[in-house]
């Protein structure tokens, strides 16, 4: 799921240049451009490859992690991040499943997937990496051998294991749980831990719930790049 933030930033820049809510969790069906949200949203995308059928079960999982990532940010930092309404966008994509996974994007084709998808959400919605206005999560419903994901440069892009994963249909809730913190603890601007200390920037996350930020950690996320996205 998580590769380091010291290797996806300059990947990417090489490459690519209150309380919580429960809104509606998704579109009823793959949607054309969406209207653009307020500026400071986590904005959340899911590409469906053009021969993936659309499963309504993976916008109402993406959604569920994401609010409770959402709960768990309001917990840690006394404030937490905006979501769109509804949370996740749907996209069809213009490729089919294996063209995503078998293009090469990247030196490892542990970034293939992500990658293709994350250049076609850019060039389709417009968005930059980093993107002041908004803060950007990509998930695609493919895989490949290898394939993988990470955060980093106010992205999180992640394959079709956490997709499936957030659908419920791979393993406990918690562990999707505590990987979505962690890869937007590194949206927002943090490294992983150099050891497990308890953290959910270390695999101290594959606890979840009982792993907290420190307190060096908290003030990062308040004082970086997307800190006044918090409210």
């Amino acid at each position: 799921m998580t590769r380091s933030a010291r290797m996806i930033v300059p990947l990417l820049a090489v490459l690519l240049a209150g309380l919580v809510t429960w809104p509606a969790a998704a579109h009823a069906t793959p949607a054309g451009p969406a209207l653009a949200p307020p500026t400071g949203t986590v904005r959340v995308h899911l590409l469906l490859p053009s021969d993936v059928p659309y499963d309504q079960r993976y916008p109402d999982g993406i959604a569920r992690v994401m609010l409770e990532a959402q709960r768990y940010y309001k917990q840690e930092l006394g404030k937490t991040f905006r979501l769109n309404t509804p949370v996740v966008e749907v996209i069809t994509g213009e490729h089919v499943r294996g063209w995503y996974e078998n293009t090469p994007n990247g030196p490892e084709r542990y970034w293939w997937t992500v990658f293709n998808m994350q250049q076609e959400l850019m060039r389709r919605r417009g968005l930059g990496a980093p993107d002041r206005r908004w803060l950007n999560v990509g998930e695609i419903s493919a895989e490949g051998p290898g394939a993988g994901g990470g955060g980093g440069n106010g992205w999180v892009i992640l394959s079709g294991h956490d997709a499936d994963g957030a659908a419920g249909l791979n393993g406990p809730m918690n562990r999707w749980y505590g990987g979505m913190v962690h890869e937007l603890g590194h949206a927002f601007g943090l490294p992983d831990s150099r050891y497990t200390d308890g953290t959910p920037m270390s695999a101290s996350f594959y606890d979840y719930p009982n792993t907290h930020f420190s307190q060096s950690q908290k003030n990062a996320i308040l004082n970086g790049p997307y800190g006044s996205f918090l409210y």
